[in-house]
């Protein structure tokens, strides 16, 4: 019996690039557009946040109030990491859930690609996935592009 590998369906849905208020923004999105690139898809820039709790708040460094404070952060990554003669076509989306890696779960059903970072904190090795990142592994609809988080240098320009 023959164990050719079946032809792929060439690739419709975006790229889902998932973002969080870290410091990993313009790595996933430049790695997002690289891939809707090749693939000849849009990518959809995405932002899940939930209700936070001050001064209980372990899961976020900004807290946000409300569905348009969420969006200005959104807004800011994507401006301020991509330009304008950067293609492909970039969607934006933000969504509230408590369970972000749950939403992201059910978003890369319509996707191509989920671009997200290994991990928005260093607790650990440089190396080790986030919460979100192992609740998605091996769970999700489209194949994942882990992005390894980058460090940042010691003075960083235009604060």
């Amino acid at each position: 019996m023959s164990t050719a590998t079946m032809p792929q369906p060439p690739a419709t849905g975006p790229v889902l690039v998932a973002v969080d208020d870290d410091d990993n923004a313009e790595s996933l999105l430049l790695r997002g557009r690289e891939e809707a690139g090749r693939l000849g898809v849009p990518m959809r820039v995405t932002y899940v946040w939930s209700h936070c709790r001050p001064p209980a708040c372990t899961h976020h460094r900004r807290c946000h109030r409300n569905l348009g404070e969420a969006s200005r952060l959104l807004n800011t990554l994507v401006d301020e990491h991509l330009t304008e003669e950067d293609l492909p076509p970039v969607e934006r989306d933000v969504l509230h859930d408590e369970d972000p890696a749950g939403a992201l779960l059910e978003l890369s059903s319509g996707a191509s690609l989920l671009v997200i970072g290994s991990a928005s904190e260093t607790h650990g090795p440089d190396d080790a996935l986030g919460d979100t990142c192992r609740a998605l592994v091996g769970r999700t609809r489209c194949p994942v592009a882990v992005v390894r988080r980058r460090h940042l240098a010691a003075t960083r320009v235009g604060w």
